[in-house]
C-alpha cells in the first residue's frame, strides 16, 4: 500500500512540474509574440505595426474600456507595415461607435495569425 502511495505522489509531482513548465513556455511565447506587433495610441488613432517578419492576417484590435469592448478589424498587414485605425472605426457588439469623450479606454489588445496559423497577441496600456 505504501509503495502505491509513493508512486502516486511521484506521478502527481511530475504532472504538476510538467504543467508548470508548459504554462511558463506559453507565457514566454506570448511575451515573444508581444514584440511582433507594435501598438501606439493617440487622441485620434490607434496605430498598429507588424514587426513579425511576415504578413499577419485577421487582426482584431480591441479597445478595452470599463464598459463594453470596442473592436476594429484589419484583414492583412504586411511585414513592416503600419496602419492607423481611426477611433471612429471601433464599434461595440451592438454597433455603437467608440467615442473618446464618453469613456477612457484602459488598454488596446491585438490578436492576429500569420500564414502558418501561428497566433500573435499584444497589449498596450492607453496613453
Amino acid at each position: 500500500m505504501r509503495r502505491i502511495l509513493v508512486c502516486l505522489s511521484a506521478v502527481m509531482a511530475l504532472g504538476i512540474t510538467a504543467s508548470q513548465a508548459a504554462c511558463s513556455r506559453d507565457h514566454e511565447a506570448v511575451q515573444a509574440a508581444d514584440t511582433s506587433i507594435g501598438i501606439e495610441t493617440s487622441s485620434m488613432f490607434v496605430t498598429i505595426e507588424n514587426k513579425a517578419g511576415g504578413p499577419l492576417l485577421d487582426l482584431t484590435v480591441a479597445s478595452q474600456t470599463p464598459g463594453p469592448t470596442y473592436t476594429s478589424s484589419v484583414t492583412r498587414l504586411e511585414a513592416g507595415q503600419k496602419q492607423e485605425l481611426p477611433l471612429s472605426s471601433f464599434s461595440s457588439r451592438d454597433g455603437a461607435t467608440f467615442n473618446l469623450r464618453l469613456m477612457k479606454p484602459r488598454a488596446v489588445h491585438v490578436t492576429a495569425t500569420d500564414l502558418a496559423s501561428k497566433k500573435y497577441e499584444a497589449q498596450a496600456s492607453w496613453k
